[in-house]
Order: structure tokens, then sequence, then C-alpha cells
């Protein structure tokens, strides 16, 4: 009976698969995104300032998370400037700004709900349904500048749109 019970449990345990999940430490997750283009906050700002010939103002406030990395990125093909803020593997929020004259556009009429910001702009946050694992987004234009805040679900218990109007106040 004994020997039975050692063949099961060896049986079981080669047809259980490993996890899928990609297991970085930080190195190999700054190479990766070093690798999508991503390079310093600083040097992608300098480079978007730059080719925009003007200063993008970004908020002072951020989210109470742990971050292991934040990178920057300017991505000339659609005129953007993005901030990714990483905790090992895992992004759980992201800036992207685009100049107001840029064509991206976000139907107001999707959005779950709609925020006055202290400038008397509006804000307009996007809730994806629960069972859906694609992101959150806040959108709101200030000072020129469209900016675009995507927030992965399993955060978005801390990182509310409450906290998100806050981020967005705090961009003088």
């Amino acid at each position: 009976m004994m020997i039975y019970k050692m063949f099961i449990i060896g049986v079981l345990s080669l047809s259980i698969a490993p996890a899928a999940y990609a297991n970085f430490d930080n190195a190999e997750t700054q190479k990766a995104m070093f690798d999508l283009g991503y390079e310093s906050v600083y040097d992608a700002l300098k480079e978007s300032n730059s080719y925009f010939k003007r200063e993008i103002e970004l908020p002072i406030q951020i989210p109470p998370l742990p971050f292991t990395h934040v990178l920057g990125r300017f991505n000339e093909k659609n005129g953007s400037f993005e901030i990714e803020y990483l905790n090992q593997n895992f992004s759980p929020y992201r800036i992207t700004v685009f100049q107001k004259k840029s064509e991206i556009q976000w139907n107001e009429n999707n959005a779950t709900q709609t925020f006055t910001l202290n400038d008397g702009s509006k804000g307009s946050y996007f809730a994806k349904k629960p069972h859906m694992k694609s992101r959150n987004y806040f959108s709101f234009e200030k000072n020129g500048w469209k900016y675009f805040i995507s927030v992965h679900p399993d955060v978005s218990d801390v990182i509310t749109p409450e906290l998100l109007v806050e981020i967005a106040n705090s961009i003088n």
C-alpha cells in the first residue's frame, strides 16, 4: 500500500505543470525594460521636452505602492512620453502624456465616472469589468497636455479614482 501511495504521489507531482509566470530579478527586469526602449525618467523626459520644445509637467504625488523601478520612454512614433512604475516584473501604474493637439482621443461617453479637477478641467475614469484583466484608465487634459494614467486591476483598491484625481491635481 505504501508503494502504491508513493507511486501515485510521484505520478501526480510529475503531471503538475509549473506556473507560467516570469520570475525576473531586478537586473533582468531592468534589462527587459531597456530592451523595450525605456531609460531613466530624467533622460526620457529631457528627450521629450526637446522634441516637443516645451516642458512636460509631471504629478508630484504618486500612489502609495512599493516600486522597484521607475523608467521613462519617449515614443516618437505616437508622440508620447511614458513613465512606467514597476514592482519587480509587475507593472501596476503607468502615466502616458501626449500633446493636446495629438489625434489620440478617448470616448468620454464610455467613462464610468467623471470628475472636476481643481483647475476646472474634467477627468474621466474608465473602469473595466471585474472579470476582465485589462487596465483601468484615468484621462484628463492640463497645461496643453493629455494625460492618460493606467492602473492594473489588482491595485485598483489602492489606486482609486479619487486618488487619481489627487494625483492629477498635483500637477502644477
